[in-house]
């Protein structure tokens, strides 16, 4: 999101719906705000039939650019996978170097308490641990003294005291789902105002328009597909413009024809797609894949005549599809 952006989006009289980048400062301010006690988040709602992710949304305004924009900070129960990767990382990294603290401090008792608690005070400030709880003390040893040589006989032994700095680690879960929950929340910036034709439009109706942008996108993969895009055989700009038209009319076409074969397909009655897959959610290509191999054989009569008709039945499936589109095997002969 830019200046530029913003200004481009006001003069095409269009809102804009982005996630803004957490190096931005209003992001950060969001997200230090919603960690404080005024923070009031909406309760947990999922924008999935079933099976999908829960979230939590929070609200704040801002300035950015002169422009007023509205920051809408989502939390999502499904943490992305790099993220908790990285988090996992950091865990076990902390857990490492807390051991070998422990260890090094095990191992290195001291002669003098004034010492012990000089070096205890200075652990204490450099440990900041995230995913643990530690707690670091003092423990007062008194144990025989290493002298050289063989010692006297009826020699009482000689004994020393020494401080041990004792480390104690465990780990905070309460800490580490905090941490999972704020790797989870992520800042949606946008001119859309609360109200737009009659309709509310609080965060999570701005969390449906942001998720629902990828089913559009989705949708031009294949106006950006090389077979079809790489080498275009027209001269003019005029009919490189209509060429691109004509991919969009297609692309209508093919979205129209896959909307209304899903309208009859339920997780009831599943289609059963190339390969025995069952489909609840068929998308056009595998819907077409079950009609590519349809062959009609062409009969020449005595009288001259051409007679279409099909190499092999249709399949149910095939009939299925074409019943549900109010056609019938009649469109091949």
């Amino acid at each position: 999101m830019t200046k530029d952006t913003l200004y481009q989006a006001k003069a095409a009289n269009a809102f804009l719906v982005t996630r803004g980048p957490h190096s931005l400062r209003i992001v950060k301010e969001s997200l230090a705000k919603a960690d404080s006690e005024e923070a009031v988040w909406s309760d947990p709602f999922s924008l999935a039939e079933k099976n999908g992710a829960t979230y939590r949304v929070w609200e704040t305004t801002a300035s950015y650019e002169g422009h007023p924009v509205r920051l809408i900070v989502v939390e999502s129960s499904a943490l992305d996978q790099r993220k908790g990767n990285t988090l996992e990382k950091e865990r076990a990294k902390e857990a490492e170097l807390l051991g070998q603290e422990q260890a090094h401090w095990h191992r290195h008792p001291f002669s003098c308490r004034e010492d012990a608690e000089q070096a205890l005070s200075s652990l204490k400030a450099s440990l900041r641990p995230r995913f643990h709880r530690v707690e670091a003390g003092i423990e007062e040893t008194v144990r025989p003294k290493k002298r050289r040589g063989r010692p006297k006989k009826g020699a009482e032994p000689e004994t020393e005291t020494v401080y041990t700095i004792r480390l104690g680690i465990e780990f905070d879960q309460e800490a580490w789902e905090q941490a999972k929950r704020k790797a989870s929340r992520f800042v949606l910036v946008t001119t859309v105002p609360e109200e737009w034709k009659g309709q509310r439009m609080d965060g999570k109706e701005i969390l449906a328009l942001y998720k629902g942008q990828i089913s559009v996108e989705m949708n031009f993969s294949f106006l950006k597909d090389p077979f079809f895009t790489d080498e275009i055989y027209v001269k003019k700009p005029e009919r490189v413009a209509v060429l691109g038209y004509l991919f969009l009319l297609a692309l209508a076409l093919y979205r129209v024809f896959q909307r209304r074969v899903r309208q009859f397909i339920t997780p009831e009655r599943p289609l059963k797609g190339a390969g025995g897959r069952k489909l609840t959610r068929p998308t056009g290509q595998a819907i077409f894949q079950l009609f590519a191999y349809v062959k009609v054989v062409l009969l020449e009569l005595p009288d001259g005549q051409l007679q279409r008709s099909l190499g092999k039945p249709l399949t149910y499936e095939q009939r299925r599809i074409l019943q549900g589109l109010g056609m019938d095997e009649g469109i091949y002969v």
